[in-house]
């Protein structure tokens, strides 16, 4: 099943970004989300013809795996309305409107404060009761239900996904008021950017360094979560990570290895070059 799952994920990751290159519209917007329900589709009927083979892999499933595949649709849906409404005046106006939409995330995550917690501090305490399709109904009130209906059988996994996906309209805001307030920086990263660089090492040593980058506050003054930085490494370096938590249990399975494999190499490396010297 995992294999079968992963496979959608990057083959919707690929397409989508394709779709990256398209001026924002609703022509982009209806061609986003065509792709995105037709992976939908797809992984609803691998749930549905191969089962869970137990409790782990099906709270995998519904707290990890398809948030991840709805933020994309929600996070699709909100940038296109974001910049539609998108004032015509002064720069000062543009950044106070992407500002006030800031705001808006932010209230989002405090309407919602136990269950933010709950995600952003990789708590597993309620996983059963969360994530388990036949789990009694919740004690804690939801404020409101996923509008894809029956398709999701816990109102916890559509929150989930807005939370990733509220959590990647901030960051996509602050760089529109990047844009708009320091123009010249980023024409200068825009450039520099032509030649892609893609991943092509393990899979694996990408989660051990977004482990790393997160865990050691490295972007956003140490705001940025860890599924932003996946989504981030993902985006920038062509790559297809998959269920994070997944892989990083890669990581902990290591026996005769070390843990930090890949950063051990990185440090080792490094150490090499300054034996070296300059030479």
């Amino acid at each position: 099943m995992d294999q079968q799952l992963e496979e959608i994920k990057a083959a919707l990751t690929a397409r989508l970004l394709e779709v990256n290159e398209m001026d924002m519209g609703i022509d982009r917007l209806n061609v986003a989300l065509n792709i995105i329900d037709e992976a939908l589709a797809r992984i609803a009927t691998v749930r549905d013809d191969l089962k869970f083979t137990d409790i782990d892999e099906e709270i995998y499933f519904f707290k990890y795996y398809q948030p991840e595949i709805l933020a994309t649709r929600i996070e699709e849906v909100m940038k296109y309305h974001i910049q539609m409404h998108v004032p015509i005046g002064t720069d000062a106006s543009k950044i106070r409107y992407f500002e006030e939409e800031i705001r808006a995330r932010k209230s989002f995550f405090r309407m919602n404060n136990f269950h933010y917690q709950y995600y952003k501090s990789g708590l597993t305490e309620l996983d059963r009761s969360y994530f388990l399709m036949d789990a009694a109904p919740l004690s804690v009130p939801l404020p409101e239900l996923s509008e894809f209906g029956q398709e999701i059988s816990m109102p916890m996994t559509y929150l989930f996904a807005k939370f990733i996906a509220y959590e990647r309209i901030q960051y996509c805001l602050l760089e529109e008021i990047a844009r708009v307030a320091h123009p010249e920086l980023y024409a200068v990263r825009s450039g520099a950017l032509t030649s892609e660089l893609r991943w092509t090492g393990d899979a694996v040593n990408a989660v051990e360094l977004a482990y790393g980058l997160w865990l050691t506050g490295q972007l956003n003054d140490g705001n940025a979560s860890l599924n932003q930085i996946v989504r981030w490494l993902e985006g920038s370096l062509q790559l297809s990570i998959g269920i994070v938590q997944r892989r990083f249990n890669e990581i902990e399975r290591r026996k005769r290895l070390s843990f930090t494999k890949f950063i051990d190499q990185m440090k080792e490396a490094i150490l090499r070059k300054i034996d070296k010297g300059n030479s």
